[in-house]
Order: structure tokens, then sequence, then C-alpha cells
């Protein structure tokens, strides 16, 4: 099947987004002085940056032929199982040891936060939690219900829900994932290039609008105004990356991106945190410093990790555990 080019460099952006964010975490919450600008970017990035790869994971579940490119259900669901659980758990556990044993990390953990894995979550790796039983759900009600249908009924169910006392627990981040992920399954990305440049530029400054307002007023956590600015975040990334995507260096950068996003979301943090630690313990407290050190390290290092991986087998395979098993299947029949 022939790649949307569209959403892979959406990815790369979407990517350099969630590594950019965590710099700019990572700054404020050491006291690192920042330019005011900052302060309102860091929450704006964070209202739509996931949600973005989670539309693209609902555009792909679709476009590749949902739980029928796995032939079986029970094929799909434990194909997503080891490809989505396998690096959440080493991964969880590797950043839940560094920050147990060093401070002024973005977020503090106990060894013990292990066990509460299966229920809790930790850092980033949310999203593989959130990603696998959304998987699910919408696997398991593919059969009654269409995509739209699920979207809805999920949705609705995870804000009407808490209106009767209802919790969903641990099930939280995913009930709440939801909509962008059904989003993602309804509408095609392709949709965009009958969207006239005027109007992709009108909704790009919308975004931006919307987020300044909502921020000064101090509402973009509110319910209803939240959701609005997430999915406007999402559309609005999609009109940008489309009019800036066949420009050289931009292209190049997003597709580059693109090809490390995994291995670069789940390894940025411990880079980017051990490098912020590293400057102020030698002194260093300029922001321009923390920013560009913190980016080309959450970046350079994930990235050279991912091909140092490639070469190791046993290490690729915390990435990507169903391609290492496909490949040494097929060195067993050969």
């Amino acid at each position: 099947m022939e790649r949307n080019v569209l959403a892979d460099r959406l990815k790369g952006y979407a990517c350099f987004l969630v590594l950019f964010g965590h710099v700019i975490l990572g700054m404020h919450s050491s006291g690192v002085e920042m330019p005011a600008v900052f302060y309102w970017l860091e929450p704006f990035i964070w209202s739509f940056h996931v949600a973005l790869f989670l539309f693209l994971n609902g555009a792909v579940y679709r476009i590749t032929g949902e739980w029928k490119s796995k032939k079986t259900k029970s094929g799909f669901i434990v194909h997503k199982a080891i490809s989505l659980g396998v690096p959440y758990l080493i991964f969880s556990v590797v950043y839940i040891g560094i920050n147990s044993v060093v401070g002024q990390t973005n977020t503090q953990s106990s060894f013990g936060d292990i066990l509460y894995l299966w229920k809790t979550p930790v850092a980033q790796y949310w999203y593989l939690y959130a990603l696998f039983f959304l998987f699910c759900i919408w696997t398991v009600l593919a059969d009654t219900l269409k995509n739209r249908q699920i979207t809805v009924f999920i949705v609705l169910s995870a804000y009407l829900a808490p209106a009767f006392g209802v919790s969903f627990g641990c099930f939280d981040v995913v009930m709440f994932s939801a909509l962008a992920f059904g989003l993602g399954t309804c509408i095609p990305i392709s949709a965009e290039q009958k969207v006239p440049v005027t109007i992709k530029a009108l909704l790009v400054l919308l975004h931006i609008g919307a987020g300044i307002v909502l921020y000064r007023l101090n509402l973009m956590e509110t319910a209803g105004l939240k959701e609005a600015l997430t999915v406007l975040g999402i559309f609005a990334s999609i009109m940008l990356i489309s009019m800036l995507q066949n420009i050289g260096f931009i292209a190049w950068f997003l597709d580059f991106v693109n090809k490390y996003s995994f291995q670069t979301y789940l390894l940025h943090t411990i880079f980017t945190a051990g490098f912020r630690i590293v400057l102020l313990r030698l002194g260093v407290a300029h922001w321009t410093i923390h920013l560009v050190v913190g980016c080309v390290a959450g970046l350079g290092l994930s990235v050279l990790a991912a091909v140092i991986a490639k070469k190791v087998p046993i290490l690729d395979a915390c990435f990507f555990p169903t391609k290492w098993i496909a490949t040494r299947k097929m060195k067993k029949e050969s």
C-alpha cells in the first residue's frame, strides 16, 4: 500500500511538537526564566499535539483495512498488544528507574510505580496505553457499529457518565482519547485538497488566535472549550503542514523526524532531562541554550539510539517487537 506522504509529515510535525513541548516543560519546572510567550506556548502545544498523533492513528487504522489487516479480530488485538505493550512496559520501567534515582526530572517516580503500570501510565507513555485500548474498543464494536457511531457512542459515554456518578477509573485516559482517534477513523486526510489555501491559512490563524484568547481568559481547561481547541488544533495542523510540506528543508526535516518518530517519542524525555540537569549543575541557566541543547539532544540521541538498535536485533525488538518476531519466523522458515 502506498504511503500517505502528508500523514507521514504530520506525524513528524506532531513528534517534534512533543519534543519541543517537553523541553519547554522541563525549563519551566526547573525554574529557567523564559520569554513570556513560552508560558502560553506550553499549554497551547499540549492542547493538540498528542491528539494529532491519535487522529493519525485512527486515520491509518481506517486506511489499512482496520482489524481485517490481520485477518481476525483476535490476531489484530494480539498484534497490537505486542507492538504497543512491549515498548510501553520496557520504556516505562526505564523512565521510572531513572526518575527514581535522579532528581530535577520532569516528574518524580518511585520503583513501586512499576507495579501499577497496568492501570497508571507514566509520562508520555500514556499514549501507548490509551491507543491499545482504543484499538480494542473499535475492533470489538466493528461488527455492530460503524466508525462514526463508535466515535459518538464512546465520546458521549466519556462525557455523560460522570454526570451520573460513573467513573471509568484507569480507563479515563482511554475514553477521553476517543474523540481524536475516532475523528481519524471518520475523516480522510485527503479532504484537505479541496480546501482553498486562503481558508487553510485562516484556519491556522483562527487556531492561534483561539489559543491566545483562551489562555488569556484562563479557559483552556474548560470543558467544551478544551475539546473545541483540540479539534481545531488537529485540523489547523493538517492545513498548516499541507501548505508547508513541499518546501525543501521543511519536507526533509519532517520526513527525517517521521522516520525516527517512534524512537524519539519513547526516548526524548530521558535525554532532554539529562542534559538540562547537566546544564543547571554547570550553572548554565539561559533559556536559549537549554532550548537548543534540549531539542538537539532529544532528537539527535534518539536517532542515534535508533541507528544503533537497528544493528542489534534484540535492541530493535524493544521498539518494534512484532517486526523482530516476523523476521525470526522468516529465518526459521527459510
